[in-house]
C-alpha cells in the first residue's frame, strides 16, 4: 500500500532534524561552533525546502507509515534534483555523527541512524521493531524514563529536551543531550523525533570537577566544604532522632619537619598513607575529611556514648604512630586529637568546629600523642584568650606596656654587671598583669613580634640612658620567644634598636631557651652566628630542662649557660639537683663558657653557687625586678652583692 506524505509532513520532519542544531548549539558553548552550526542549518534547510519545492516527492511515495527506515530505503531517483538531494541528506545520515531515533507512540524503535548503532554497539536488526528500553542503563530503568509517560499524551506538543542516560550493548553508560518532536502522520499516528549529542566526555569532565569541588584532589577524602554539607545533614538527623555525633580534630605532630627534611613529595605520600589508615578506623558511614595540610577531621554519627569515641581516638592515634616507608625511608609519626560531641557542646557547624579545635589545642599544650574532649572550661578559656588578644592590640596602641629591670650579680665581685628586661602591661582594669598571663596568647596570634620589637627598642635605650646617667657599663639581657626567634626579621630588629638608641652591641645579651635550639638546630645556628658578627652576646636560658645530647654546645655561638631554676630551687635539699648544678658549671667552664644562676632565693643557694663558681646569679635574694627609676638609684648606689 502507497502513502503520499504531503509537504507539511515532510516540513514536520525537517524541523525535527533541525532540532539537532538548536541542541548542539545550546550545548556547545563556542562562536565559532554556533557559526558552523547556524551555516549547517541554512544548508539543511535549503535542502529541505528544494524537496518540498520541486515537488520531487515521489522517494517518500511509498514509504511504509511504520517505519521511516523503510521509506529511507526506498531508492531515490538521481536522474531528478529532488531525488539527488534525498540521496544527499540519506548520505549525511549514513557518514555524519547524528543520534537520531525515530519511534512509534509505543516507544518502539522505527528507524536508528548509522551513529546510533556506531556508538552503542548495537546492530540495525538488533534496535528496529525494539522498544527504548534496550538502551536503558538497566533494565528497572527506562533510557526515556522521564519522559516515557508521556508518549500518549499531549506534553510532547510543544517538543522537549533534556539530558538522557543510555546503555550501549557492551553494558557502556552514554550521556546524551536529548531533542524530542512530535510528528503527526495522516493526522492520527504519532512518530516521535529523537536527536541527541554524545556529551559522555563532556559529562566526565563535569564529573571530575565536580569531585574536585568536593574532594581533595591528594588524598581522595571529602574536602571541607563537602564535610561540611555532611555536618549539617547529621545534626539535622540528630535533631530528628535524638542520637548524637561526635567530630574530632587531629593533625600530625612534626610533619612540617618531615616536609621540610624530606620534600614535599615525601609529606604527600605520608598524608595518603595518613588518610587510608583513617578510612580504615571508622566505619562506612562515618565522614573523613582533609581540611588542608596535615590538618584531618572526622565525623562519626550515631554515637550512642563518649566511650564509643574514645576507642575510636585511641585506635586512631595507634594506627598514626605506627612506622610509614616512604620510598626507602621509614617515617615515624604521631596526632594529637580534639573531640566535641553533638549537641552536648552545640548544634550549630560553627560552634562544633571551634570547640573541635579548641580541644585540639589543649591536647597539643599536654603534648603529642593524645587526645582532648571540649569542656566549657575550655570554652571559658577561649573566651579569655579571645578577650587578652582584643586588649593586647589595644594595649600596644595606648602604650600600656613598660619594662622592669632584674639585677644579675657578678659572683666573684659581688658588682651588678647586666640586668634581665621583664615586660609588664599595666592593665586599666586589671592591674599590673605579668609575662606569664599573656605571652602565650601573643605567641599563638602573632602578637608577639610587635611585642617583642617594643622591648627591644625600650631595654636598648633604657640602658643606654642608665649608662649615660651613673657610668656604669652595664648589660642588658633581653628574652627571645619562639616566634621572635625564628622571624627573618629578627636580625634587622637588633640592628635597628642598637642604632636607634647609641647601645653598643657587647652591652646586649639575647637568651634563647634550650628547647627552641633542639627543635632547629641548624636555623638556629644561622642566626645566632649573624647576631653575634654584629657583637651581639648570647645565653641559654633555662639550660638543663631539655635533657638532650650537650653537642650543640660546641657548635653554636654561645657565650652564658643560665641554670634552669628548677634546679637552684631546691638547694639544699635535693642532693641531685646540686650534683647537676655543679656539673653543669664544671661543663661551661670547661667548654670556655660562662655560667648564670636563676632563682636565687636565700643564702644557702647563693653560698653554694660561690664555692662551685657560678660566675653570675640573679633572684629576690639579690633584688626584686626595679623600675627605671629605681634601677637608676640601685646602680648609682653601686651595690654589691653579699659575699660568700
Amino acid at each position: 500500500m502507497s502513502h503520499t506524505l504531503t509537504k507539511q509532513r515532510i516540513a514536520g520532519f525537517a524541523m525535527a532534524l533541525l532540532g539537532l542544531v538548536n541542541l548542539a548549539a545550546s550545548v556547545m558553548n563556542s562562536q565559532w561552533t554556533l557559526f558552523w552550526l547556524s551555516q549547517q542549518a541554512q544548508s539543511v534547510w535549503s535542502l529541505v525546502s528544494v524537496i518540498l519545492l520541486t515537488g520531487g516527492l515521489g522517494i517518500w511515495a511509498h514509504a511504509y507509515h511504520r517505519s521511516w527506515q523503510h521509506l529511507m530505503r526506498q531508492a531515490p531517483d538521481p536522474t531528478t534534483e529532488s531525488g539527488r538531494h534525498a540521496m544527499m541528506l540519506d548520505q549525511a545520515l549514513k557518514t555524519g555523527k547524528t543520534l537520531a531515533l525515530i519511534v512509534d507512540s509505543l516507544g518502539r524503535i522505527d528507524y536508528a541512524s548509522p551513529y546510533v548503532c556506531k556508538l552503542t554497539g548495537f546492530d540495525e536488526n538488533e534496535l528496529l521493531g525494539q522498544s527504548l528500553d534496550r538502551l536503558s542503563p538497566s533494565p528497572r530503568q527506562c533510557a526515556l524514563e522521564n519522559i516515557s509517560g508521556v508518549w500518549l499524551g499531549d506534553m510532547l506538543h510543544d517538543g522537549w529536551q533534556g539530558e538522557i542516560a543510555c546503555r550501549g550493548r557492551e553494558g557502556q553508560m552514554i550521556w546524551t543531550a536529548v531533542n524530542v518532536t512530535r510528528v503527526t502522520w495522516h493526522g492520527d499516528e504519532t512518530r516521535y523525533v529523537i536527536h541527541a549529542i554524545d556529551i559522555t566526555e563532556l559529562k566526565h569532565t563535569s564529573e571530575h570537577i565536580k569531585a574536585m569541588a568536593l574532594y581533595d584532589e591528594l588524598t581522595g577524602l571529602a574536602n571541607r566544604r563537602l564535610f561540611a554539607d555532611r555536618l549539617e545533614q547529621a545534626l539535622r538527623a540528630c535533631h530528628r532522632d535524638q542520637t548524637r555525633l561526635a567530630i574530632m580534630f587531629l593533625d600530625l605532630d612534626q610533619f612540617k619537619r618531615i616536609n621540610d627534611t624530606l620534600g614535599h613529595d615525601a609529606g604527600d605520600a605520608l598524608l595518603q598513607t595518613v588518610a587510608e589508615r583513617l578510612k580504615a578506623c571508622v566505619r562506612e558511614k562515618d565522614t573523613v575529611a582533609r581540611l588542608g595540610g596535615d590538618e584531618f577531621v572526622i565525623l562519626l554519627t550515631d554515637v550512642h556514648e563518649a566511650g564509643v569515641v574514645s576507642r575510636v581516638a585511641d585506635n586512631v592515634i595507634a594506627q598514626i604512630k605506627e612506622p610509614v616507608m616512604v620510598g626507602t625511608t621509614e617515617l615515624m609519626v604521631s596526632t594529637s586529637v580534639g573531640i566535641t560531641l553533638a549537641p552536648d557542646d552545640g548544634a550549630e557547624v560553627d560552634t562544633l568546629m571551634k570547640n573541635a579545635d579548641l580541644a585540639l589545642y589543649k591536647a597539643k599544650s599536654m603534648g603529642r600523642d593524645g587526645y582532648q574532649f571540649f569542656t566549657d572550661e575550655l570554652n571559658r578559656k577561649a573566651i579569655r584568650r579571645m578577650t587578652i588578644e582584643h586588649e593586647l592590640r589595644a594595649a600596644l596602641r595606648s602604650e600600656e606596656f613598660s619594662l622592669t629591670f632584674q639585677p644579675q650579680f657578678d659572683l666573684k665581685t659581688g658588682r651588678i654587671v647586666r640586668a634581665e628586661a621583664l615586660l609588664r602591661w599595666h592593665h586599666p582594669e586589671r592591674g599590673l598583669m605579668n609575662p606569664g598571663d599573656f605571652l602565650d596568647v601573643a605567641e599563638d596570634t602573632g602578637l608577639i613580634s610587635q611585642l617583642g620589637a617594643w622591648v627591644l627598642k625600650q631595654a636598648t635605650t633604657q640602658t643606654r640612658l642608665l649608662q649615660n646617667l651613673t657610668g656604669k657599663p652595664l648589660q642588658v639581657a633581653v628574652n627571645l620567644s619562639h616566634k621572635q626567634f625564628h622571624d627573618p626579621a629578627l636580625v634587622d630588629n637588633v640592628m635597628q634598636a642598637l642604632q636607634a638608641s647609641d647601645l653598643p652591641a657587647q652591652f646586649l645579651v639575647l637568651e634563647i631557651t634550650e628547647s627552641m635550639l633542639l627543635k632547629d638546630l641548624a636555623h638556629c645556628s644561622r642566626v645566632l652566628r649573624q647576631l653575634k658578627r654584629f657583637g651581639v652576646s648570647i645565653s641559654i636560658d633555662d639550660f638543663g630542662s631539655g635533657y638532650s645530647s650537650l653537642s650543640y654546645l660546641r657548635k653554636l655561638p654561645i657565650d652564658i649557660l643560665k641554670v634552669d631554676r628548677a634546679f637552684i630551687r631546691d638547694i639544699p635539699e635535693q642532693l641531685a639537683d646540686m650534683e647537676v648544678t655543679a656539673a653543669i658549671i664544671a661543663l661551661a667552664h670547661k667548654l670556655g663558657l660562662k655560667v648564670a644562676a636563676e632563682g636565687v632565693e636565700n643564702v644557702d643557694q647563693h653560698d653554694f653557687l660561690v664555692i662551685h663558681n657560678c660566675d653570675y646569679a640573679q633572684g629576690y635574694y639579690y633584688s626584686h625586678p626595679l623600675t627605671f627609676e629605681e634601677m637608676f638609684r640601685y646602680t648609682s648606689d653601686a651595690p654589691v652583692a653579699p659575699r660568700a
